[in-house]
């Protein structure tokens, strides 16, 4: 004999777990919507990137590299002056020694 008190487990059990499923997909559909939209973020960040700092310190090292070698112009060799007392202590080492 049912009261009209009496709860529905079967009902409440099925909308329960109805409920527990929406929420998980919901809150996995929005972790991707997040990550994607983070990806779109990124590209543009990489797309409308400037490095003229980064750029300004290759041109610097340019330059000092391309004071070290053969000037083209007058045939002179141009050496780094740590190379180039390295150089003459060994020679002179060399010629102590003999």
């Amino acid at each position: 004999m049912a009261a009209y008190d009496d709860l529905n487990v079967k009902r409440i059990a099925v909308i329960s777990v109805i409920s527990i499923l929406v929420t998980a997909v919901t809150v996995l559909a929005v972790q991707v919507l997040y990550f994607a939209m983070a990806d779109i973020v990124d590209g543009r960040k990489v797309q409308s990137a400037s490095y003229t700092r980064q750029n300004a310190v290759l041109a610097e090292q340019s330059d000092e590299i391309s004071r070290y070698g053969v000037d083209p112009d007058t045939g002179n060799v141009t050496v780094p002056v740590e190379d180039a007392m390295k150089k003459m202590v060994k020679e002179a080492g060399s010629h102590d020694e003999a």
